[in-house]
């Protein structure tokens, strides 16, 4: 035991230095641990897994589950794939993006508090350049020509005759459909023109 003793005791003498960096590192470390930060919270988040175009119906393969920290955010965000999958997306969102209820075609995210949204048919000439967000003016055939019915109105979702590109099928005919948001004091003028056949329209 003796030996063994004085065996320890020489090769702490022979190596004190690089001992005593030793017990000064753990103590580094050891301080630091007891300072560093608690992780912050997170909950689970529902997000595109890939870039998502307006109009197009969201399939379970598009959107994820994730734990994001809560600081990161939005107020309201969708946390279940039920929200989403099987509505068409109401806008272009990239990958990675946290999905909030107005992503998803809905009663609520179809228009903003205080507007109106209605279906119009138009004329076929360049409506497949048409994407959710644009904003058109919308003009009326008439006997003296055209007069336009509103102007800047925001396309919320376009409408498919194919169920496999969009859940929104319209049922106007063979005319490209939009839904488009207006102030409900123009509802009236823009149904009578669009009662009266496809609408013109261009872009701002």
């Amino acid at each position: 035991m003796k030996t063994f003793l004085g065996r320890f005791r020489r090769l702490l003498r022979t190596h004190r230095r690089l001992a005593a960096a030793l017990l000064a590192g753990a103590a580094v470390w050891a301080g630091l641990s007891a300072l560093r930060p608690a992780d912050p919270p997170t909950v689970a988040v529902l997000v595109a897994t890939r870039p998502l175009t307006g109009g197009v119906t969201i399939g379970a393969e598009d959107v994820a589950v994730r734990q994001l920290p809560v600081a990161w955010l939005p107020t309201e965000y969708l946390d279940d794939p039920v929200q989403a999958v099987g509505r068409p997306a109401t806008l272009n969102t990239p990958a990675g993006a946290v999905l909030v209820p107005a992503s998803v075609v809905s009663r609520d995210s179809l228009a903003t508090p205080g507007m109106a949204v209605l279906p119009v048919a138009l004329t076929a000439t360049a409506a497949g350049l048409i994407k959710v967000g644009d904003h058109i003016d919308l003009i009326a055939s008439t006997d003296d020509g055209a007069a336009p019915v509103a102007s800047a109105a925001r396309v919320v979702a376009v409408l498919s005759s194919d169920p496999a590109k969009s859940g929104l099928v319209p049922t106007l005919g063979d005319d490209p459909v939009v839904l488009v948001e207006l102030r409900p004091d123009a509802l009236a003028k823009v149904a009578a023109a669009a009662a009266r056949g496809p609408l013109g329209f261009g872009f701002r």
